[in-house]
Parts: C-alpha cells; structure tokens; sequence
C-alpha cells in the first residue's frame, strides 16, 4: 500500500493548496517508512530514516520506570545464555539471545541487537511437553496460560541446553502444584477475608482495654504480703491469676497470627508491609514478657501499642498515622533548629547567671531545665526576679527573657509547628491523591466499548513528552506484538502479546475489543489485520478517547469545584472538536484512494500491453512480417490506449 504512495502524489490536482500536497507527501513517506518490514533489524530504513523502534518505550522514555512497558531480559538468577536460533509459533527462525533461569526462558528481541530488549517471555510452568526435533527444543506451552499455546523451537548443539531446560520445568511443575502452595493459597483467601479482619480488629480491641483495665487497677497476686494483710482487696483475689491467663491467650493468639501472616504472604509482600513490619516487634516484645524475664517487666507495657495496627485496618486512620509519620523526619530537622537555639540561650544564661542563682543556672542542663519549665509552663521561679523588691528593672535579666521568648516561643516552636503542619497537610493531600487516583482507575473500569487497552494507555501517557517519542514507541509495541515479523497485527496477536506488556492489570484483549480497535473494519485491510500505519493511527485515536474520557470522570469527581470543573469540560470539548482528526481520516482516505486509482492504471496498463501484443500477432499472422512504424491513423489510437493509465487525482474540498 505505501509503496505505491508516492507514486500518486504527482497527480493531485494542481488546484489543491501547496500545503495540502506537503502534508500528503509527508504522510506518504511517513507510511512508507512505517510500513517497510524489519528484518535482521537494520538501524536505517531503505529511504534513509532512522528505525529507531529500539530506543522505543521500555528504554528510553522508561529508563526511570520500574517496569518497562516492554519488558527486559533478566539481568539477575541467569543459568545459561547465548546466541541461538529460536522459532515462535509461525515465525521465521531468528538469531537471538536466549536466557534460560530457574522459573523463564527469555528470547530477545530480533530487532534489538544488544539483547537487551525481551522479545518472548515463557513461563516454565506452562511448558506441558519437552521434544526434540531436527536439532531442535520443541516446547509445546498450555494454551490457557500466559503464552496461550505457542510452541516455540530452540536451535541449539549443545546437549546440557535440553537437560538444564528439562530439568527446571520439572522443579517448576513441583513448586507450582505442590500441596504446601495450594494450603497456602487456601489460608491466604481466608486471611484476607473481610470477616476475619474484622475479628482481628475486634481482637486487638478488646486485647488494648484489658491492658487500660491492668494498669488502672494494678492486680498484686496473693501472694504478695499486701494481699496476704488484706486478701478482700480490690487488687487481690483471682483477678491477677485471670488477667495473666487472659495476657497469655492474647499473645499465644497474635503470635500465631504472626506466624499465619507470614507464611501466606512471606517474603516481600509481608516485609514491604510496614504494619506487618510494626506487629513482629510488638509480639516479640510480648514474648519476651510472657516469658518473666527479671529486669524486664517495664516491656509489658509494649502491648498497648498494638492498638496503633487499626491504622492498617480503618481508611480514615490509616491516612492520619501516614501522614504524621510522613511528618516526623522534617519537623526532627526543625527540632534540631530549635535545639541549637535552646543550647545557645542555655549557654549563655549559665555564664550570665550561674554566680547568682547556682541551683537553677549553676550548669548548662540546669539552665535547659529552668528554660524548658518556662517554655513549657510558663514558670520563672528562681533567684533571677525581673522586678527587684526596691521596685526596680533587672534590665540583663529582661532582656534575656525577651530573647528567650522571641527566639524560642516565637520562632523556633512556631518553625515547628508550621513544618508539622504543612507536611502534614502535604501528606494528607497526597492520601487524597491517591484515593482519587483508585477513584479514576474504578471509574476507567465501568467505561464500555474502549477497546480494553486503558492499562496501556494509562503507562503510555508517562512515557512521552513529544509526537515524535509516542510514534516510537507505537512502532516499538507494533514489533513487540508482530511476534513472526509478518508486518501485520491480527487478532491472535493482538491478543496473545497484549497480556505480555507489563501493565497492571494484565491486559485481556477480545474479540469485541478487537472490533472497537479497527473500527469495525475501517481501520484494517480486507483482511481484517492491521499493519503498522493502521496501528499508529489506532494507538493514537485510543490515547485521544482516553484522555477524553479521563477529563470526563475527572470534571464528574470535580463537580462541585465550579472553576476546575469548567476548566476540564472545556479542554474536553476542544479535544473533541479538534480539527485535526477529521484531517487525519481524510488523509487516510486519500491514502486508500491513491492505493485503489495505482491499482487500476496497473491493470489497464496490463490490458493495454496485452492488446498491442495480440494485434502485433494478428498483423503478424496476416502479414507475415511487420516492420513499418505504426502509421499515422495508428499512432492518435495507441496514444488514447496509453492515456487509460493515467488517472488524475480528484480535487480535495478546501
């Protein structure tokens, strides 16, 4: 199709505007360039321009992500690699690098040369059959999984190649369908479950007013000599022996919780989670307690902090215990400021003050502690009056009142209240963020005929900051998803390799979403596959109705803010009146009437030919020989002949 491009662009009419033939041009050369297929991956396209579908997304525009949108070969756990010829499903056998660990196999990409870029991922789990064949690893996968079936050929001499492979999907079927994995699944779902976490929390309630109900009355057991001089006490009696069998249940009942949690989330799940983090140091706290250890009974107080785990379990204080923890680093900076004043004023109160009131500012920690009482309760009680008993002004001692209070109440104690408050506020409007942000994701789910492709969309709008950068990365997705090099995106394909982007959640194209894709067949060939100028034009039109429908549930979330709510209405009725799409569909018009009129001057030009070589035959035959030029009645027809392949354009509406 665009070969035969620039072939038309000629034949447009001379009425059509300069800029209109320019743009027509660009577009031409544009899909020329897109569509040339890669093989061997050649930096530089046969008309020059650069490919630059390596430097795509998952490289450059995501060096700073933590999971490229194309996903990389593993850099970590490698048993073996090299250099090897691979066959995926119907593809073309390809040089590629391939490494193998103890749970994948990674095939490089054939475009990327330094083998970095992950064409292939397969999951040695899913492997259901391991064969040999004309030197080559077949591996038949489980069509239900991640691969969906596809078999894969690995081309290799080397005979530990096979052993290594055989040897790790075994391990892997081990691990995947072993009993201790399926128990854990099982306890997982019921640890989660909201009916459990409900008793947990009532659990730690009830734990937390028993430790407030210990320490009011504090229970002595019997005994203890006061008991014995009074056993009727409130304090005496079997209260002790209960409250210590009632300590005992709870810390047996948490540190098999502990022990639960653990083991259903172990490793990284439960060490990221700081709750989780915060409850092993408490439990241990209260093991070490329940064990009566001399010297350390002052631990048992520990046990009223595990009240704090709500946090983990309640929105609202969850966000409030974030946001003060989020705190506590900037207002410690202000609290050292506020130190070094409190230390200098101190200092210089001892050297001012130490001869006449040695009790309070005879050293510097008396003098933080006289400080201290008059920062905190205003008390001035020492040997330093401002007002002496004749009535008169100790002026040396007013003026270092006035510093104390301007420097240490007005600033220092303000700095910090001011940096608690401002994160705190910073932090609290971050929660607010995020809880907007799950807000937009859950109302992106309920959108209808999108296409499915919002996980994608939604990485691709933080991966590019040009036209340039996105047209990129479509092209390196293109090559991503056109697995065999075919230069056309089907729906097996569009299927199969969507779900192996890394997007959260994995992405599930179907066979309506496919319809929704190529626009219900005006975005494909006959064919109904989509090459790489269908697919830019597709991606591109998606990430526009994403941002549109985006600024829609935004305006909705918004509504009572009237100033942004306008705003985001606004910028959504411009995207949708943008001139430029309607530019885009007549150029893709254009492009497919410039496609048909080449193929019919290619047919008649056929005829034409075909014609002249039966008459040649006929005079031939009638003749016996011809030698004469055509004559010149002759010569007026052949011309009319040879005018039939040559169809000019039509001229466009301006």
């Amino acid at each position: 199709m665009a070969d035969n491009f620039s072939a038309d662009a000629g034949q447009i009419d001379d009425g059509m505007g300069q800029a209109m033939k320019a743009k027509i041009k660009e577009q031409q050369a544009y899909a020329r360039a897109m569509s040339s297929r890669v093989n061997a991956a050649p930096k530089v396209d046969p008309d020059g321009v650069p490919d630059h579908a390596f430097e795509g997304f998952g490289t450059i525009e995501a060096q700073n992500q933590e999971k490229p949108l194309v996903p990389l070969m593993p850099e970590r756990g490698i048993l073996k690699e090299s250099w090897l010829n691979v066959e995926i499903g119907d593809a073309d056998k390809a040089e590629v690098r391939v490494v193998i660990t103890a749970r994948n196999i990674g095939i490089g990409a054939q475009f990327d040369k330094s083998g970095e870029v992950m064409r292939d991922r397969l999951p040695l789990e899913e492997v259901t059959d391991i064969s040999q064949q004309g030197g080559a690893i077949v591996l038949q996968t489980n069509p239900e999984g991640y691969s969906s079936g596809r078999q894969y050929k690995i081309y290799t001499t080397e005979s530990d190649w096979h052993a290594l492979i055989e040897k790790n999907v075994a391990a892997e079927h081990k691990r995947v369908n072993s009993k201790l994995k399926l128990v854990r699944r099982v306890l997982r779902g019921y640890y989660n479950s909201r009916p459990y976490q409900w008793f947990l929390s009532t659990t730690i309630v009830v734990n937390f007013f028993l430790v407030v109900y210990e320490s009011q009355i504090q229970p002595l057991p019997k005994t203890d000599p006061f008991c014995i001089a009074d056993p009727t006490h409130a304090r005496c009696g079997d209260v002790y022996e209960n409250l210590q069998t009632f300590d005992i249940l709870f810390t047996a009942f948490f540190a098999l919780e502990l022990a639960v949690n653990m083991y259903v989330h172990w490793f990284f799940a439960f060490i990221k989670n700081p709750w989780n983090d915060f409850d092993f140091i408490i439990v241990m706290i209260s093991l070490v307690n329940a064990a009566d250890i001399e010297g350390l009974e002052y631990l048992s107080g520990a046990r009223a902090f595990r009240i704090f785990r709500l946090a983990g379990k309640f929105e609202s204080l969850r966000r409030i215990v974030s946001a003060l923890s989020s705190s506590i680093l900037p207002m410690a900076n202000a609290f050292l400021i506020g130190g070094i004043f409190l230390l200098i004023l101190a200092v210089l109160g001892t050297e001012f003050f130490k001869k006449r009131d040695e009790t309070n500012f005879g050293t510097m920690f008396r003098t933080v502690y006289s400080l201290w009482l008059m920062i905190a309760f205003g008390n001035w009680e020492n040997d330093l009056p401002v007002l002496r008993e004749d009535n008169t002004v100790d002026t040396g001692v007013l003026i270092y009142l006035i510093v104390v209070v301007v420097v240490l109440l007005w600033v220092a104690l303000q700095v910090v209240l001011a940096v608690l408050l401002d994160n705190f506020i910073a932090a609290t409007a971050n929660e607010d963020n995020i809880l907007r942000k799950n807000e937009l994701l859950e109302a992106n789910a309920q959108n209808l005929n999108t296409g499915g492709l919002e996980p994608l969309l939604m990485e691709m709008l933080k991966l590019f900051d040009t036209s340039e950068q996105l047209g990129r990365g479509i092209k390196k997705l293109f090559h991503h998803l056109d697995y065999n090099n075919r230069g056309t995106i089907t729906y097996e394909k569009m299927h199969q390799g969507a779900k192996k982007l890394q997007t959260t959640p994995q992405i599930l194209v179907s066979k309506e979403d496919w319809k929704i894709l190529i626009g219900d067949g005006a975005n494909c060939d006959e064919n109904g596959d989509m090459n790489i100028a269908h697919f830019e034009f597709m991606m591109r039109s998606q990430v526009k109705s994403y941002v549109q429908r985006n600024l829609t549930d935004i305006a909705a979330m918004h509504e009572e803010e009237i100033e942004q709510h306008i705003i985001l209405t606004a910028l959504r009725l411009l995207l949708m009146l943008d001139p430029s799409t309607r530019m885009e569909s007549l150029m893709v018009k254009v492009n497919e009437l410039s496609q048909d009129v080449a193929g019919v001057r290619t047919k008649m030009m056929q005829a034409v030919k075909r014609i002249e070589t039966a008459a040649v035959a006929v005079l031939k035959a009638t003749t016996g020989h011809i030698d004469n030029p055509p004559t010149a009645n002759e010569q007026p027809e052949r011309a009319n002949m040879a005018s039939i392949g040559s169809v000019n354009m039509p001229r466009l509406p301006n």
